[in-house]
């Protein structure tokens, strides 16, 4: 540890950097308070979404059990296989607070039988309801998804700024308080010694002149001399 320098200027340094310290540390909470406002909002979107895609999930079920039951499992493969490509997901950056957010965009979900390269005429109508139906389940998917990436990234942003504030609350600014308080008593012992060194002095000068007259013989005058 680096000896502290127990002058005016030091302790001066020492004001500023916890004002400085403080007005960061202030600067943080907000930031926490946003993000956490940020999460709040998020957790109803996500909630929603959550919901949402378990609905639609169980109604793609029933669509694909029916469909498989109306045109047989062959069938139901064959424009599957078809259909298992051409979805478009892709990442974006975006600022959420002011912390960059990786999540994922998707295109256009839902497609019609062509771009799901099959034939209109020979797909059966209970095998295109249920891919319509997987399609909006899968469009509620993606955005769950992204919104969950969000809220944990704003999670980890917020566990990552209350360590900041602990640190600069409990240990930054009571060292920093410390230092200064430290350099302080020095400061005002040295005024104290320089004070009584002072009054020491003074007293020193005036002992002569508070002297008795018969500390100092009198000297004889010349005239009292030849009377003798």
């Amino acid at each position: 540890m680096t000896a502290l320098t127990a002058t005016r200027t030091e302790l001066l340094r020492r004001r500023t950097a916890i004002a400085f310290t403080a007005q960061g540390r202030d600067l943080l909470v907000d930031k926490r308070m946003a993000l956490v406002r940020e999460l709040h909002r998020l957790d109803a979107d996500v909630s929603a979404e959550r919901e949402a895609a378990a609905v639609l999930a169980r109604e793609a079920r029933a669509l694909l059990d029916e469909s498989t039951a109306e045109e047989g499992p062959a069938a139901v493969a064959a424009v599957a296989a078809g259909a298992a490509t051409g979805v478009v997901a892709l990442r974006e950056d975006r600022m959420v607070v002011g912390v960059r957010v990786v999540t994922v965009q998707a295109g256009d979900v839902r497609r019609t039988a062509e771009e799901r390269g099959a034939a209109p005429a020979l797909v059966a109508p209970s095998i295109e309801a249920a891919a319509e139906a997987y399609e909006r389940y899968l469009e509620h998917v993606l955005r769950f998804v992204a919104l969950e990436a969000t809220v944990r990234r704003l999670t980890k942003e917020v566990a990552r700024t209350t360590r900041q504030v602990n640190a600069l609350e409990n240990v930054v600014i009571p060292g920093l308080q410390q230092e200064a308080a430290h350099i302080t008593a020095v400061l005002e012992e040295r005024e104290r010694e320089e004070h009584s060194r002072l009054k020491r002095a003074r007293e020193r000068r005036r002992v002569p002149q508070d002297r008795p007259a018969q500390d100092h013989p009198p000297v004889p005058r010349p005239h009292e001399e030849e009377r003798r």
